[in-house]
Parts: structure tokens; C-alpha cells; sequence
């Protein structure tokens, strides 16, 4: 019985590894679809003329809450009442 305890406590030691090393993945693709969907408006930005840039960083600004992403990006701060909470 102890060599059975044994290996269900190795099986569930590996299924521990397992599950950390899927979230890490998750995390790394989850980044790098965000670096390349970044990369990829960047470079869309570029290409509209100055009043559709404009419209498209107004809705995307509504998507960004985080106050401190807010001002590093150079956007108006949201207040309570506005429309982008």
C-alpha cells in the first residue's frame, strides 16, 4: 500500500508541474498576442489620415480604465460620469 500511496503522490506532484507550466504558457501567449495586436494597430495608425486616427484612438481609449494606462498613453482622465467606465 505504500508504494501506491507513493505514486499517486508523485502523479499528483507531476500534475502540479503540469498545470504551472500550462498556466506560464498561457501567460506567454496571452503577451505576445497582445504585442503583436499592439504592433499591428501601430502600424494601422500610420496608414489612416489624421481624422480617422483620430476617431480610432477616441474608441480606443474607451477600452483603456487603468488611470496610471491613462496617462502614460497621454489620454484624459476618465471621471465618474463619463461614457468609458
Amino acid at each position: 500500500m505504500l508504494k501506491l500511496d507513493q505514486k499517486i503522490d508523485q502523479a499528483k506532484a507531476q500534475l502540479g508541474t503540469l498545470q504551472a507550466q500550462a498556466r506560464k504558457q498561457r501567460r506567454k501567449d496571452e503577451a505576445r498576442r497582445k504585442i503583436l495586436f499592439g504592433a499591428a494597430v501601430l502600424a494601422l495608425l500610420e496608414e489612416l489620415n489624421q481624422e480617422q486616427n483620430q476617431k480610432f484612438l477616441m474608441r480606443l481609449s474607451s477600452y483603456i480604465k487603468r488611470e496610471t494606462d491613462r496617462k502614460f498613453l497621454g489620454l484624459p482622465h476618465l471621471g465618474n460620469n463619463d461614457f468609458c467606465k
